[in-house]
């Protein structure tokens, strides 16, 4: 099993452990949970924002390391093979122009 998938399954057996529930892939139908999960993910993403603006940098890693968990729990739950699909998006931004849509930023 490649990495990003074990370490998945390796923080929601952690998780579980310490009595959180862990998403299931029969949840993708309720309206509530991924879009709570993804608003932790944002929340991480804004203490490493934080982080950075303390010029924090042992924090803000510790923040980036949380915004990774808690995408693996997510995906790992869902049953989503994020090896793969890291691999497969990869392989499209290859194939992009340089600073393709013209955007300045």
């Amino acid at each position: 099993m490649p990495e990003l998938n074990k370490l998945g399954q390796e923080i929601n057996e952690i998780n579980r452990a310490n009595g959180w529930n862990v998403i299931q892939p029969k949840q993708w139908e309720d309206p509530y949970k991924i879009p709570a999960l993804l608003a932790l993910i944002t929340s991480e993403t804004s203490e490493a924002l934080e982080a950075f603006r303390k010029n924090d940098k042992l924090n803000f890693a510790e923040e980036c390391a949380d915004q990774i968990i808690r995408v693996l729990d997510l995906t790992a739950g869902l049953g989503i093979d994020i090896d793969a699909e890291v691999r497969r998006k990869l392989e499209k931004n290859k194939q992009r122009g340089y600073r393709h849509g013209g955007k300045r930023v």
